[in-house]
């Protein structure tokens, strides 16, 4: 069945049944057909007991395909590297592409022994599995015991788990290990983006990458707002760096401008009360809206002006070209994947001219400059005017989410024929 989804609990993948008996499919029948399908799950292989015992509940069930994406079940608010997952599965739905959605449980990237097991016992059911980054990262001991019983395992990486800010070097050092670890064991990891790739391949040296980038659907263009609206779109984490915005914009509060920060709480609660607290200080005009989806989030796109997206490390920013689709110009931080989103609808992205871009790129440590750039936008109407232009003419040229299942099914071999 193609886009069959199976939930994340401990028996989304089968359970080993303690006791009792399976009649012909015994224990001692399962475990003959488990290690013909896996010979390193014979005696000497190098699979434990205990992980022989967590697979063979999973091979006990029939399999609706031969490949499976394996994805988290649940994040925090609204996530790109969700929304991607989802339209690419939804994508293969409609071609007819055989794969298995696996959602896993677990407060991934930190898992417990529940979703762990969960996890090993997923991965073989399958001949050849992607895994969402979030999890792959964290799981290298499952990835490599998948690996020894012959499963093939690719990694999609929505972001470097070091690369995420807010964490402490005690914890960025031991999410590089974890994840050099894991990558060891992937045939295939497939980035989505170059600034991921490069991000990857300094970290861990070369490995077999893939890009496949975010695709984009068509949307309404935005009408818009006056006074202008400014909208930041994302979790209220110092990674997004919405902190920044607040700062920025202090010096141009003699301007008329609307600000809405939307989004989810991020993993540290103080910097979201920071956030917060200067919020505070723009009473009428700043608006914390939280967590957006469906008609409350489309109204408000339609009465944005310009995105504002000044992340400290981006992989892509999906929600960059979510807003060239819309007509509305987006300014990103400098040196982040947000730049590789803006520069979505040319093909030569690092060779656009700077006045042909629906927006621009400024550093995001920088609050002097981001208060410079959006004076010069709140004051310039040619500017204004220009971009919105340039995003205007860009809307129509992004790519679609066909073309990075596309690449992302050619990559993995997953023919349609398997």
């Amino acid at each position: 069945m193609p886009g069959d989804r199976r939930c994340g609990g401990l028996g989304s993948c089968g359970a080993y049944p303690r006791g009792g008996s399976f009649g012909r499919d015994s224990p001692g029948c399962a475990g003959a057909l488990l290690r013909s399908r896996h010979p390193a799950l014979g005696a000497g292989g190098p699979l434990s007991r205990l992980h022989t015992a967590r697979a063979l509940g999973g091979l006990m069930r029939t399999r609706e395909s031969d490949r499976s994406f394996v994805v988290p079940a649940d994040l925090p608010g609204p996530s790109g590297g969700l929304n991607y997952n989802r339209r690419v599965l939804q994508v293969w739905q409609e071609q007819g592409l055989a794969v298995t959605e696996e959602a896993l449980g677990g407060a991934w990237p930190y898992p417990d022994e529940q979703a762990r097991d969960a996890l090993a016992r997923c991965l073989l059911r399958y001949e050849s599995v992607l895994v969402d980054g979030i999890i792959a990262s964290a799981a290298p001991d499952e990835l490599a015991q998948a690996r020894a019983a012959g499963v093939e395992i690719s990694v999609l990486m929505h972001l470097p788990l070091p690369a995420e800010t807010g964490i402490s070097e005690d914890q960025r050092r031991a999410a590089e290990t974890s994840e050099r670890r894991a990558l060891q064991h992937a045939t295939q990891v497939v980035c989505t983006s170059q600034w991921a790739r490069k991000d990857v391949t300094a970290r861990y040296g070369r490995l077999p990458t893939t890009v496949a980038a975010p695709g984009c659907d068509a949307a309404p263009l935005a009408h818009g707002s006056r006074p202008p609206h400014m909208l930041f779109l994302g979790s209220i984490s110092p990674r997004k760096n919405p902190l920044l915005l607040l700062e920025a914009l202090a010096p141009l509060e003699c301007l008329a401008w609307k600000l809405t920060i939307a989004g989810p709480t991020g993993p540290d609660p103080r910097y979201a009360d920071a956030v917060a607290a200067a919020a505070r200080r723009f009473p009428g005009v700043v608006d914390l809206a939280g967590p957006l989806t469906g008609e409350s989030l489309e109204r408000t796109w339609n009465s944005t002006d310009l995105l504002l997206l000044p992340s400290l490390a981006e992989t892509y920013g999906m929600v960059v070209t979510e807003a060239i689709a819309r007509g509305v110009p987006v300014v990103v931080g400098a040196g982040t994947g947000a730049e590789e989103a803006l520069a979505a609808a040319h093909h030569l992205v690092h060779r656009v001219a700077p006045s042909a871009l629906p927006g621009t790129a400024v550093d995001p440590a920088d609050r002097t400059a981001w208060t410079a750039t959006l004076r010069r936008w709140l004051t310039q109407d040619d500017l204004r005017r220009q971009w919105r232009s340039n995003a205007a003419v860009d809307r129509d040229r992004l790519r679609p989410w066909s073309e990075t299942a596309k690449i992302l099914h050619t990559a993995l071999r997953w023919s349609h024929a398997r």
